[in-house]
């Protein structure tokens, strides 16, 4: 079965809401005893000690505390695999090279031998065979990265947050793609295409690099923050991102978008509020029923639910703040 409409009408196509969709996230392969390491010592999130079968999120950031690329951490056994942005495996190779010195460590791109397969919807444990458990994302936290029997074929399976969507990323050989794909559409799991699985991307306030996450932006504006661990040690941009949230100097948010009816809007068009510029659409799309709506950034003052801003020409309209999505939780509790 194949959507003949966006992912976001899913319910209504796929038996159980199911859909299978085969990413283009990059897949590298860490091996060497200083992989984990290192990779704690150049992200945001506490990795060093993740053990066999768990995985966790974690921002590689810059010293000035922009993002290189938020990475998925998997502990395979006998490698780590890091799960990048798509198109983004060569320049966090460079930036793990640049920062490695004797360090024990190899990092293979194994993009093409091996697939990032996502099945998202309400019973996907079950159709893997899983007790279904969504985990609660919580600030530093741990979660586990089970190994399932699809197709005929192990796969490794990570649970990735798409909103208020169960979502489980499949890491598997790329030879076995086909045979799993089509084990998942045979239990009911409709296939969405790049375009179907982009609009359920922003619908449910996923930032993508390029859009919404780069060079410049901040893991903190990006709602991020669940994937940082303020109680760690050193690592690359730490001062800055610290600085940042411990004197609320946040400039700006991420906010999902809902657009009023005749909206004419790109992306890149400016938002304003109070007749002064509060931000930048960064991605939209139309629901079935026509409605515009999308992702932005929208200055601190202004990025509250339920707050109006206006379309600045040439593009017009208005743009309703509905949430500042918190990809992997809230950040951590101190009081």
């Amino acid at each position: 079965m194949t959507l003949s409409q966006p992912a976001s009408n899913i319910a209504t196509e796929s038996p159980g809401g199911l859909i299978v969709h085969h990413t283009d996230y990059g897949c590298l392969k860490a091996t060497g005893e200083d992989a984990l390491d290192l990779i704690n010592r150049l992200s945001t999130n506490k990795v060093e000690h993740l053990e066999p079968g768990h995985w966790a999120p974690t921002v590689l950031t810059t010293d000035r505390g922009r993002i290189v690329d938020l990475l998925c951490v998997v502990h395979a056994g006998d490698c780590v695999y890091l799960l990048t942005s798509p198109g983004q495996q060569q320049p966090v190779i460079e930036w793990l090279d640049k920062y490695t010195i004797m360090e024990d460590l190899e990092v293979e791109d194994v993009s093409r031998s091996t697939a990032v397969v996502a099945l998202a919807g309400v019973g996907a444990d079950a159709v893997l065979g899983q007790a279904e458990d969504e985990p609660e994302y919580l600030p530093g936290r741990i979660y586990p990265a089970t190994t399932v029997t699809v197709g005929g074929s192990e796969a490794i399976a990570v649970s990735r947050p798409l909103g208020g969507l169960p979502c489980r990323l499949l890491i598997l050989p790329g030879d076995a793609a086909h045979a799993v794909a089509s084990a998942l559409s045979e239990a009911g799991a409709a296939t969405a295409d790049a375009d179907h699985w982009e609009t359920l991307r922003v619908g449910s306030g996923n930032p993508a690099f390029g859009s919404e996450m780069g060079e410049p932006y901040n893991p903190l504006e990006a709602g991020l923050i669940g994937a940082i661990d303020f109680t760690k040690g050193c690592y690359i941009g730490q001062e800055v991102i610290a600085r940042l949230d411990s004197y609320d100097r946040v400039q700006k948010y991420l906010a999902v978008l809902r657009f009023s009816g005749g909206s004419d809007a790109t992306v890149g068009a400016s938002l304003a509020h109070e007749g002064r510029t509060a931000g930048t659409v960064t991605s939209l799309y139309r629901t079935p029923g026509g409605e515009l709506r999308g992702l932005g950034y929208v200055r601190t003052a202004a990025a509250v639910p339920g707050q109006t801003l206006e379309l600045q020409a040439p593009a017009s309209g208005t743009a309703t703040v509905e949430d500042t999505p918190k990809l992997f939780g809230p950040g951590q509790d101190f009081s």
